[in-house]
């Protein structure tokens, strides 16, 4: 398994995965989400304050995680996703692990990421690495919550 940043060429099998996964596991929360960044991904995270990371298993993208700016100190994680069939293989930690250095590297002092209720499994890993909650909402009959992770 190799993390690496993705490439133009990976958007379409990036954007396959992604959506493969809300419209299988969380089809009520795909209303939260826009998927402006996805029809644009290397526009939406270019510059040196982001990054789109992939992960990839035997040439196959099976993992996804973007880091974009919030502001100078603020880091957001977005589209943190792996695939159903491989989960539990230290995928996702590798991934967030990745996503943290970057941050750190960037000198951004917290990490936020903001995902359903739902998505347990993401949730789980983020409060492993010592995010905390900060706050829920509704969108769409969608519960929002949000998490934030300190960075020194």
């Amino acid at each position: 398994m190799n993390i690496r940043t993705s490439q133009p060429s990976d958007t379409a099998e990036i954007t396959q995965l992604i959506t493969r996964i809300l419209t299988s596991e969380f089809p009520k929360d795909q209303v939260a989400y826009s998927t402006e960044d996805l029809q644009s991904l290397t526009q939406s995270y270019q510059g040196p304050a982001s990054i789109f990371m992939v992960a990839e298993d035997q040439n196959k993208i099976v993992g996804t995680c973007g880091v974009k700016a919030e502001d100078a100190k603020t880091a957001i994680l977005r589209r943190f996703f792996v695939d159903p069939a491989i989960r539990g293989k230290g995928i996702g930690t590798s991934l967030l692990d990745a996503a943290l250095v970057f941050c750190k590297k960037r000198g951004f002092k917290q990490v936020i990421i903001r995902t359903s209720a739902g998505m347990e499994k993401a949730i789980q890993l983020c409060q492993l690495k010592g995010f905390q909650p900060e706050g829920e909402w509704s969108l769409g009959g969608v519960t929002l919550v949000r998490y934030v992770l300190k960075i020194t």
